[in-house]
């Protein structure tokens, strides 16, 4: 804790808590405001908010250890926010990033909002939904089963916009808020549960590195005494890497505003003519053109080498893949890398059971023993929670929405396996941008007999992995995780109390982003320069992929992959566990089955090249300097990684500033939507 001066009195636990929660609620009500508009909806900018080191908020930290925090020292040194403060304050600004994200209110308000619309304009649609009879409350108007219709205007308007004097109505969404909150609301408490469990054992015992969390920690580091600022912004090589990167950027902007006139440096390349011939016209898309993030060449610096490694290695091995397939053994159909991944997604999270199994015992032992310490204590509380959140989604799934109980449970099961699993992976990777993709349904369920299926398990197979699958770009287990670890000093106790206020940080912020979302659509039918309309078309569509498997199901059908898709989730699960095995079994092997859980996913196809480069920066440091260059040279990478925050932050305010002034603009992307 940063000592005040002689003759001033800090405030007391309790006003220091209050203050990091006023501080950091004020931040998360400017994320689940600013979002909807900024984050490539009605400005249609490059994301600023869908990752796990989102730029907003960790831009409004930046503003808090350089501008808030010296000035509190200045003028009133006992209301400095200390570390534990700071951590919390970040904590909830990263949980906060969850709800406008992929996965969540970024396509839920869409889609239960479009479905209505969809029914009353397709009567085969129509009878497939009246055969599935979902709850009501599920949606903001009824679905119009009977005959064709125009569609009910609470959902009609928030696709196409108020017309002049019509209000949102708002007493349409509260049902869905009910309906869709009964679910989250548990899933959170599983998560929130999960993040509870893992940390412990994952940083303590089994010594993941937790990259990000390293790099979140050194900014909020304690200044010493008589000190302004962290010793993180005290070195020359941090401002020397952001100024750099926030240079680049910055001329790059410019340039687009002033063509010709302003130098620039380019980031990123295209080779497309060069593989057009022969066996080259296959090459796939991300080994012809990419571009440099910086964020992923900082965070690359600080992944073990292996890891690093795996990732980009992994992409050049499948596109050997791709290629062959393509070449010699036509029909090839490229979803066999999604079933690769898919299969070892289950097989890495059965791994993670079976590495830290004397922990979970541990853990859930203490609801049927005594709980004598602190970490007990909070293990029980924590199993509690878990347990209590996958009960409440079985419950939904089963009681609410009327989905078969084994079905019930498996959904429960994928949620939860997704969850472990990339909170795993960012925890080893550090990767900012991910997600396990499982192209927005869970396809290998239809391997199963067609009588084993059903509507309710199709369309909320879909759900599901929308949920859970596509939302794991912003895991709330994945940023809770990190949010109790920032606090290295917290006790179990404290960790707990963390995990609850994010809890209820979730629900209030479900009530405001969600608003913001759904006022926001009903008063724009296009961003602000025209490009894209609806607003949010992805979000409106997502739920209807799964739409021809409905049809084709009622009509005594199954739409199966024309592979033998079994084969491919096997061998991919194999492959995970050999590679697993390799691991454990001696350091020196290079490949971590991270890198075949990553690999061909748009993340990756997008960062591989900056992750080389960051691998190839740290070998090389490495290998002529040691560690000690090592240690020297985090700063300048962590400088990296803020200098894209900073040009992120930069061109998404230089936007809204010109909508303000009625002033054209154009988009800047730095980090990937």
């Amino acid at each position: 804790m940063t000592e005040a001066p002689q003759g001033t009195k800090r405030p007391g636990s309790w006003l220091r808590v209050a203050a990091a929660l006023l501080v950091g609620l004020t931040g998360s009500v400017i994320i689940w405001v600013t979002t909807p508009y900024v984050d490539c909806l009605i400005l249609q900018n490059s994301s600023v908010a869908g990752s796990y080191l989102p730029a907003t908020a960790v831009f409004l930290m930046l503003m808090i250890l350089l501008v808030l925090n010296p000035l509190l020292r200045w003028r009133t040194p006992r209301l400095t926010l200390d570390k534990s403060q700071l951590a919390l304050v970040l904590g909830m600004m990263l949980v906060a990033s969850v709800l406008p994200s992929q996965g969540l209110l970024r396509q839920l308000p869409y889609s239960i909002a479009n479905i209505p619309k969809q029914v009353s304009e397709n009567q085969t649609l129509a009878k497939a939904y009246a055969e599935l009879d979902p709850p009501p409350g599920l949606f903001p108007a009824k679905l119009a089963y009977s005959d064709l219709r125009e569609a009910p205007e609470a959902s009609d308007y928030f696709v196409d916009q108020l017309p002049p004097g019509k209000t949102v109505p708002w007493g349409a969404w509260f049902a869905p808020l009910l309906s869709w909150g009964a679910f989250l609301l548990p899933a959170w408490f599983m998560m929130i549960g999960l993040a509870e469990i893992v940390f412990p054992q994952w940083r303590n015992n089994e010594l993941l590195p937790f990259p990000l969390l390293s790099i979140q920690e050194s900014l909020i580091e304690e200044p010493e005494q008589g000190r302004v600022l962290a010793p993180i912004f005290r070195s020359r090589g941090f401002w020397v890497g952001a100024l750099i990167v926030f240079g680049l950027h910055a001329l790059v902007g410019m340039a687009q505003y002033h063509p010709g006139r302003v130098p620039w440096i380019p980031i990123d390349w295209n080779f497309w003519d060069l593989f057009t011939e022969g066996i080259f016209r296959y090459t796939p898309g991300y080994l012809r053109y990419n571009k440099i993030y910086f964020i992923f060449l900082g965070v690359a610096f600080f992944m073990p080498s292996r890891i690093g490694f795996s990732i980009w290695f992994f992409q050049i091995l499948y596109a050997g893949y791709f290629i062959a397939g393509n070449h010699f053994f036509p029909p090839f159909n490229d979803m066999t890398i999604i079933d690769h991944r898919s299969g070892a997604t289950f097989a890495i999270a059965a791994v993670i059971l079976w590495l830290g199994r004397s922990h979970w015992v541990r853990v859930f032992s203490t609801l049927f023993r005594g709980a004598p310490t602190s970490e007990d204590k909070r293990n029980r509380k924590a199993a509690v929670m878990f347990l209590l959140g996958c009960a409440g989604m079985f419950a939904w799934f089963t009681f609410y929405v009327h989905v078969p109980w084994p079905w019930a449970l498996f959904f429960v099961l994928f949620a939860f396996v997704i969850s472990l699993v990339i909170t795993r992976i960012v925890a080893e990777t550090g990767m900012v941008f991910i997600r396990l993709h499982f192209w927005y349904d869970i396809s290998f369920i239809k391997l199963l007999p067609i009588t084993c299926l059903s509507l309710p398990v199709l369309f909320f197979a879909r759900v599901t992995a929308i949920l859970f699958a596509m939302g794991s770009r912003v895991s709330c287990a994945t940023m809770a995780t990190h949010a109790i670890g920032l606090d290295k000093d917290a006790s179990p106790r404290r960790q707990w109390r963390t995990g609850v206020l994010l809890l209820l940080l979730l629900v209030v912020g479900l009530v405001v982003c969600g608003g913001t979302h759904i006022y926001m659509n009903y008063h724009h039918a296009a961003s602000y320069d025209g490009v894209s309309r609806p607003v949010n078309a992805e979000g409106l569509w997502i739920f209807e992929y799964g739409d021809g498997d409905m049809i084709s199901f009622q009509q005594g059908n199954i739409n199966r992959p024309p592979y033998a898709q079994g084969w491919h989730l096997g061998f991919g699960a194999a492959l995970a566990l050999v590679l697993e095995w390799l691991c454990l079994r001696t350091p020196l092997w290079p490949l971590h089955p991270v890198g075949l859980l990553m690999v061909n996913s748009y993340y990756a196809n997008l960062a591989w090249v900056s992750v080389f480069f960051g691998w190839l920066c740290k070998v090389l440091v490495i290998r002529y300097g040691g560690p000690r260059l090592y240690r020297a040279a985090r700063p300048f990478f962590i400088g990296v990684i803020m200098g894209e925050v900073f040009a992120a932050a930069l061109w998404a305010i230089e936007p809204a500033v010109r909508v303000l002034m009625g002033l054209p603009y154009k988009i800047i992307e730095i980090q990937p939507y």
